[in-house]
C-alpha cells in the first residue's frame, strides 16, 4: 500500500482532512506529529521524509518545522502537497506556493476536494479516479492539473506519454535553497550579536553587584542592606533577561530554517562534482565554517554564567525568574551549536575533498 506522510502540528487538519482522503485513495497515513522523535532533524523522520511515496504538508502559520521537512524532502528530488489555510500562510514563504482551503472545521470537506485531486494529480491516479472535476477546482485555486496524455498516450497514439518525474516542480531549487541558507544565516548572525550584547549587559551589571554587595558586606552592616542590593540587581536585570529570552527564541526559531536549507545546500554540493560547481560554493562553505566558530567562541563565553545562575537563584526570590529566563537562553545557545557544528565538519568535508 503507498504512504503517505503528514507534516504540519494541527491534529484537526490531519484527521479530518488528510485521513479520509487517504482511506479513499488507499494509502498508508503516517502523521509526523506522532513519531517517537518528531524533529526534522531526528533520524526516524528524515528517513520518512526521504522513503515515503508523497508527503503532505500544512504550511498553515508557516511553522518552522514544516518548512524545514520540506526543505529536505526537495532536496533529495522529490515533490510534496503543499496546503494552508487561507490567510495564514506567511507572505515570506512566497517561494512555497500552497493550495489554500477555507478555515476548519467548516471547510474540510473543500479541503478534501482539494487535498484529493492534489494527491490523484502527484501520485497519477487522476484519470483512473475520475477526478476532472476536482482537479479543474483545484487548479482555479492554483494548482495546475493533470497534463493530457499523462499516463497513457495522445490520441492518435503517436506521442509517448510524458514522464511525471520530468514535469516542472514549484517547489524551490537548490539554488533558491543555497540562497534562502544565506539570508537566513545572516539573520542568524545579527540575532547571535542581540544575545552577545545581552549577556554583556548582564556582565557588566554583575560587576556592578559584586561591588554593590562588597559594601552591604562591611562590617556592622544589616542583612537588609544586603537584601536591598539584591533587589536593586534583580529589578535592573528584568528587561536585559526578557531581551535575552527573546533574541535566543528567535535564534532558536531561525535556526531550525538555517539548518535545513544548509543541509539541503551541502548536500547537493556533496554529490555534484567539483566542476560543476557555482562561483558562489566555496564562499558560503567558508561562510559556514566561519560563523560556526563565531557561535563557538560566544558560547565559551558565556558558559561561566552558569555557576552565577546558581548562585542568583538561591539568593532571593525576585531573582528566580531573571535567572530561569538566563539559563534557558544559555540551554538555548548551547543546544543549536551542535547542529552548527555537523554543518561545519560537512563543509571542510567538501572544501578539503
Amino acid at each position: 500500500m503507498p504512504t503517505c506522510l503528514v507534516l504540519g502540528p494541527a491534529a484537526l487538519f490531519h484527521e479530518e482532512v488528510v485521513r479520509p482522503v487517504c482511506e479513499e485513495l488507499e494509502l498508508s497515513l503516517i502523521r509526523a506529529d506522532q513519531l517517537d522523535d518528531p524533529s526534522p532533524l531526528g533520524e526516524r523522520l528524515m528517513r520518512h521524509l526521504v522513503e515515503e511515496d508523497v508527503v503532505v504538508a500544512d504550511l498553515t502559520g508557516g511553522h518552522p518545522a514544516v518548512v524545514l521537512g520540506l526543505g529536505i524532502r526537495h532536496a533529495v528530488g522529490r515533490s510534496a502537497v503543499r496546503l494552508g489555510q487561507a490567510g495564514t500562510v506567511p507572505a515570506d514563504l512566497g517561494a512555497l506556493p500552497a493550495i489554500e482551503f477555507p478555515p476548519l472545521p467548516g471547510g474540510r470537506a473543500e479541503a478534501r476536494t482539494l487535498l484529493r485531486a492534489a494527491l490523484a494529480e502527484e501520485l497519477g491516479l487522476a484519470g483512473e479516479l475520475g477526478l476532472a472535476e476536482d482537479l479543474g477546482l483545484a487548479g482555479e485555486l492554483g494548482l495546475a492539473a493533470v497534463p493530457a496524455g499523462v499516463g497513457d498516450r495522445g490520441e492518435a497514439g503517436d506521442e509517448p506519454a510524458e514522464d511525471p518525474a520530468a514535469l516542472e516542480e514549484s517547489g524551490p531549487g537548490l539554488l533558491d535553497l543555497a540562497v534562502a541558507a544565506e539570508t537566513e544565516m545572516e539573520a542568524m548572525a545579527e540575532d547571535m550579536a542581540m544575545v552577545e550584547a545581552a549577556f554583556l549587559d548582564l556582565g557588566a551589571m554583575g560587576e556592578l553587584f559584586t561591588e554593590d554587595v562588597a559594601r552591604a558586606n562591611m562590617p556592622g552592616a544589616p542583612m537588609s542592606a544586603r537584601l536591598a542590593v539584591v533587589n536593586r540587581f534583580a529589578k535592573s536585570i528584568e528587561g536585559p533577561s526578557d531581551e535575552l529570552e527573546a533574541a535566543a527564541w528567535r535564534l532558536a526559531s531561525r535556526m531550525e530554517l538555517t539548518i535545513g536549507a544548509l543541509r539541503a545546500f551541502l548536500e547537493w554540493a556533496g554529490s555534484t562534482p567539483r566542476s560543476e560547481w557555482p562561483d558562489f560554493v566555496d564562499a558560503q562553505l567558508d561562510q559556514v565554517i566561519e560563523q560556526t566558530r563565531e557561535m563557538r567562541e560566544s558560547a565559551t563565553g558565556v558558559e561561566g554564567f552558569g555557576p552565577m545562575l546558581l548562585f542568583l537563584g538561591r539568593t532571593s526570590s525576585r531573582l528566580r525568574g531573571p535567572s530561569r529566563k538566563i539559563a534557558a537562553a544559555l540551554r538555548t545557545l548551547l543546544g543549536i551549536l551542535a547542529p552548527m557544528e555537523e554543518c561545519a565538519r560537512m563543509a571542510h568535508t567538501l572544501k578539503e575533498a
